[in-house]
């Protein structure tokens, strides 16, 4: 399984998403984690964790997908994670992957900055073929916000998991540190595995 973290608007979850993702999929076989992001995230957390169950590499380059080719021979899954902001690494990053997952809060400003993620997932989608799923973060359960956030992506047309990734204290200090047994990520992941099988 091969899964780019996508959001050109910064401060969405990707890198803990791509972090507890990677964590997820290692228990099924080797995984790589590809900080593409010339800031460096994914790789800051790897130094301050004592040792992640995956390997990981930085590759914030704009021919991301010619080069990922060379580093997955032995290796079952990918994930990438990907800068706000730069078009030409993410959509590289997207053009390397089958799975497209967009994280976003439910919060009035992140769906109006979503426009140009699904746009430029869809300019790639015409020549490689992906599947793309949104993915609530940092969700507080039974809230106005969550429901509206969720009935205004159906709106749209979105294709959106049923798994969310609650508002969660353990999350949001996770930076530096093994993502643990009780991983939300996992739910995640499980749902991510159906819907691969089923395309």
């Amino acid at each position: 399984m091969r899964i780019a973290i996508v959001n050109l608007k910064g401060g969405t979850g990707k890198t803990v998403t791509a972090v507890h993702l990677a964590a997820a999929l290692a228990d099924q076989g080797r995984t790589l984690l590809v900080d593409a992001d010339p800031q460096g995230s994914a790789l800051s957390w790897s130094e301050e964790a004592e040792r992640l169950p995956f390997a990981i590499v930085g590759l914030p380059v704009r021919d991301l997908q010619r080069r990922l080719n060379d580093l997955l021979p032995g290796l079952m899954h990918a994930v990438v994670d990907t800068p706000p902001g730069d078009r030409a690494i993410v959509r590289s990053a997207i053009a390397a992957t089958g799975i497209i997952l967009v994280p976003i809060p439910p919060s009035i400003i992140d769906l109006d900055r979503l426009g140009p993620t699904l746009d430029l997932i869809a300019e790639v989608d015409a020549t490689s073929r992906t599947q793309s799923f949104v993915l609530l973060t940092r969700v507080r359960a039974a809230t106005r916000s969550a429901r509206l956030t969720r009935e205004i992506l159906a709106d749209m047309g979105v294709s959106l998991l049923e798994a969310q990734i609650p508002l969660r204290e353990s999350l949001a200090t996770s930076f530096g540190t093994i993502p643990s047994g009780d991983n939300p990520y996992r739910v995640v992941l499980d749902e991510l595995m159906t819907k691969e099988l089923a395309a």
